[in-house]
This record gives C-alpha cells, sequence and structure tokens, in this order.
C-alpha cells in the first residue's frame, strides 16, 4: 500500500525552494522530499505560477518591448535541436542503494550524489554513507535495522530527515516514505525502527547530535557517527 505523505516543508520553505534561495544542502532535502510528494509537486507548481505572475505585475512596460534582435534570437533559440545534441543524452533515471542484501531506490534529486557514495560506516545496526553536497551541513544516508531505537539526543543545530524506505517512529508521531522531519535545538526524541522492518533516511545536520541520557553519554565521542 502507497504510504500517503502527511509531514511536509512548510510554506515559507516552499516559497523560498521555488525561489531558489534556499542553501544547496537545504534545498536537497526539500528536492527530495518533493519527488516524493504529489501534494507538495502541487504547491510548487501553484508557488511558481503566483511568483511568475507577481513578476509580470513588476516589470515596467518599457522592459516588456523586445527589439528586433531580441525576437529574432528567440525565434532561433526555439527551433528544433539538431541532433547529436540533448536529444541522445538519456534521461537520469532510478538510482538504487545496495546494503545488507537489500536494495533501496533513491529519489531522482538525490541520484547523482548517490552514485558518488562509497563507502558505509557501520556502529551494530546503524549504518550512515556521507553524500558529496553543501559546505555548511552533514549530508548523509543513515540505514537503521529492524527494531533498533537511536539513543535520545537533542540537536546543537538543525536536523532534516526524511524518510526513503520503511518508517520510524519518536515520541511525536509515527513516519513514513516521503515524510520530512525538522528539528531545532529545542527538539528532543528517541527515533527507533519497528519490530518488523529497517528504514532508510536521509539525513542533513548543521551540527552533532547530543545524546543526553545515561550511559547513552558515552555516545557522544561517536558522533562522527552521525556528522
Amino acid at each position: 500500500m502507497t504510504h500517503a505523505v502527511k509531514y511536509h516543508p512548510g510554506i515559507p520553505l516552499l516559497e523560498q525552494y521555488v525561489e531558489g534561495t534556499l542553501e544547496a544542502d537545504v534545498a536537497l532535502a526539500v528536492s527530495a522530499h518533493i519527488d516524493l510528494c504529489p501534494h507538495c509537486q502541487q504547491l510548487c507548481m501553484d508557488l511558481s505560477a503566483e511568483q511568475g505572475l507577481m513578476l509580470e505585475k513588476t516589470v515596467p512596460v518599457a522592459e516588456t518591448v523586445i527589439s528586433d534582435m531580441d525576437r529574432m534570437l528567440a525565434e532561433i533559440m526555439a527551433q528544433p535541436q539538431l541532433d547529436g545534441c540533448s536529444k541522445n543524452m538519456p534521461a537520469q533515471g532510478p538510482v538504487q542503494v545496495q546494503l545488507k542484501e537489500k536494495t533501496f531506490t533513491v529519489p531522482r534529486a538525490l541520484a547523482r550524489l548517490v552514485e558518488q557514495q562509497t563507502k558505509w560506516t557501520q556502529l551494530g545496526s546503524i549504518a550512515t554513507t556521507k553524500l558529496p553536497a553543501g559546505d555548511k551541513r552533514h549530508v548523509s544516508l543513515l540505514y537503521i535495522d529492524k527494531d533498533t531505537a537511536i539513543p535520545q539526543h537533542t540537536h546543537k543545530g538543525l536536523e532534516i530527515t526524511l524518510v526513503l524506505s520503511g518508517r520510524i517512529v519518536d515520541e511525536q508521531g509515527s513516519y513514513g516514505v516521503g515524510d520530512i522531519l525538522i528539528n531545532t535545538p529545542d527538539d528532543t526524541h528517541t527515533p527507533r525502527t519497528l519490530p518488523d522492518e529497517d528504514c532508510l533516511c536521509l539525513s542533513v545536520l548543521s551540527a552533532p547530535l547530543q545524546f543526553n541520557k545515561g550511559i547513552t553519554r558515552l555516545l557522544n565521542p561517536l558522533q562522527h557517527l552521525f556528522y
């Protein structure tokens, strides 16, 4: 059964995405969510149309007059492309991730980056691989085996998690494919997988996690697994 996406980026975040003003790593997570969410695909189309109308209203009439040269160039650019150009360039298809004899299909927005990942770091039933994206934040794929909990933690910065396969739950709810979680330093949670289902997520962190409960504080020196 197809999962109905319930957790989305807020409208302000989608507006910034459409405007192209989001930082690259945050835009990556939002773009991957949109690939998995028909609702946000439609919202982005609507926002793009609205922004186009607003732009038209703000352009002075004098600037809308097209010179003969501009018109000629526009007609040239509108002609069909010659064979040997983009016609023969294959479209980016689905890309799969292999881990623990399982295959996961990732959204189109992540395809090129996932093809460049080569090494997984594993600690027990959790594994992660860093993606070559963004300069300010740590972007990675995070695999959590079934019936596994990430110890309770707070956040020193922004944490964005997008579920790509399976399901995770925490104190606030249950999250399936396409759901996006955005946590700040005000949030504390204990995400875990279900007893019969593992999970693959996209993780974007602006700072390491802070494990803060009992013996799990010993995990803090191992924060490199999550950052």
